[in-house]
């Protein structure tokens, strides 16, 4: 039996000027506005449907900028954002070795990665088909989001605190 309310360490992380605090000021206050005053420790309440009975799961979101290797950061997280700006050339290789670094991790956490800016098509160099590869080799879903484009933010919370509760509820990923 699964309890009605849940709170989760959400990691964010990404480079700087990735769409970092924009995402989180799209997920926190349901805004664009990356201007993020408190750069501590923010809270969410995302509720959820969950085997037909409403959840409610609080996020307790951490920006990290860069991808540092620092498990006692990482260590209390339940699910890390990876933070890939579509208007940027992928670094690839990065990634893969922050994927690898927090899979070796005691507690493994929730991944997923978050290509955002993706309201700005125009100026994209990297797609969900140069994303692809990293997905299916580490088995971590992409969401392709924008802080401008709300309900695309809004899916991927719903999913990852879907996920998070199948965890906690010992169903397979």
């Amino acid at each position: 039996m699964i309890s009605s309310r849940f709170i989760w360490k959400v990691s964010v992380v990404g480079t700087s000027g990735s769409g970092k605090s924009s995402l989180i000021s799209r997920i926190v206050y349901d805004s664009d506005n990356g201007a993020i005053g408190n750069k501590g420790l923010l809270r969410k309440k995302i509720n959820v449907t969950y085997e037909g009975k409403p959840v409610e799961s609080e996020f307790i979101i951490q920006e990290i900028d860069g991808f540092i290797e620092n498990e006692k950061i990482m260590s209390g997280s339940s699910a890390i954002i990876i933070v890939a700006d579509v208007t940027k050339e992928l670094n690839e290789r990065e990634i893969q070795k922050f994927i690898r670094f927090v899979s070796i991790l005691e507690r493994k956490p929730l991944m997923v990665i978050a290509a955002t800016k993706i309201d700005r098509k125009y100026e994209a160099v990297t797609w969900q088909e140069d994303l692809d590869p990293i997905s299916k080799m580490y088995k971590v879903p992409v969401y392709m989001v924008s802080s401008r484009m709300p309900d695309t933010v809004k899916k991927m919370t719903e999913d990852i605190a879907t996920k998070l509760l199948e965890r906690k509820n010992g169903k397979p990923q």
